[in-house]
């Protein structure tokens, strides 16, 4: 009888034993379970308390490389401002989507110190405008149309008014005068298509007042306008001729002053003009 009374007794304490241990164990477990349930509470308190103040969202975004485009302009493209959340800004997107308009060639951002978004901007070269269809559109240097709106009106003040030459004549003459800097584009008010003249049928009538005579493919020289034009400042005239073979210019009477077979036979027979030439060798200019 006392040797069941042991076993029983001894078979209490294991179960006792046993029941302790899982209850320890329990507690252990729902120790850990509730330490990192309440470090992580605290850390959503603190990211709700960070977000929701205005030291996370972006400082400033800076804007650099564009010549046509308003810093507003390529801000609006991004998507960003002063109410987006710095550490939320992804890069490659915000550059995605700067790179839909038509304009920008590439985009780089970049997140800086300070909360300090700094987006770089390669454009694309605009060599003038047209009507097209009753509308005007900027023409790009690849020959590209981009439309204009009311929006990007200010655009246009960055080329001449481009007139009377065919899709393709248009095309190579954007290509031509993409070779030009865009400061020589801008002193360009409008270019037309002047048939009378055989080898120098594009005019050019510059913001200075005076006119400028070549073929699509003498494009180049404009850039040296400004050193052409005072070579020549003694004289009265304001009419320029630019030789694409050549590279020579010199200055003349303007076509409509002169009598009608002369100005027919003006590349091939040059009796009657100035003898005043401008022959220096030209370096190539990079492009601004």
């Amino acid at each position: 009888m006392l040797d069941e009374k042991e076993k029983l007794l001894k078979k209490n304490r294991l179960f006792s034993i046993r029941r302790n241990r899982k209850v320890k164990t329990a507690y252990e477990k729902a120790r850990t379970f509730y330490f990192f349930l309440s470090v992580f509470l605290c850390l959503v308190l603190i990211g709700l308390i960070y977000f929701l103040n205005d030291v996370s969202n972006v400082y400033r975004i800076a804007v650099e490389g564009n010549v046509y485009l308003k810093d507003e302009d390529i801000i609006e493209a991004s998507g960003l401002s002063d109410r987006s959340k710095y550490l939320f800004v992804l890069p490659f997107q915000v550059e995605k989507r700067i790179e839909r308009n038509s304009l920008i060639e590439s985009a780089d951002v970049r997140l800086m110190e300070g909360r300090l978004v700094r987006i770089s901007v390669s454009e694309k070269k605009i060599v003038g405008y047209a009507p097209e269809n009753g509308l005007n559109v900027l023409i790009l240097a690849d020959g590209e149309r981009v439309g204009i709106s009311k929006d990007n009106m200010y655009l246009i003040t960055n080329g001449p008014i481009i007139e009377g030459f065919t899709e393709d004549e248009l095309n190579t003459l954007a290509k031509q005068l993409g070779k030009c800097q865009r400061k020589i584009i801008k002193e360009i008010s409008e270019i037309h298509n002047y048939p009378a003249l055989k080898y120098q049928n594009v005019e050019l009538i510059m913001r200075d007042g005076n006119y400028v005579f070549t073929s699509v493919y003498g494009m180049d020289i404009l850039d040296h306008y400004f050193d052409i034009e005072s070579s020549f400042i003694s004289s009265e005239r304001h009419c320029y001729y630019f030789e694409d073979i050549s590279g020579n210019a010199y200055i003349s009477a303007c076509p409509w002053e002169e009598p009608e077979e002369e100005t027919e036979n003006k590349e091939g027979d040059q009796e009657g003009y100035e003898e005043e030439y401008y022959e220096e060798e030209y370096e190539d200019y990079e492009d601004e």
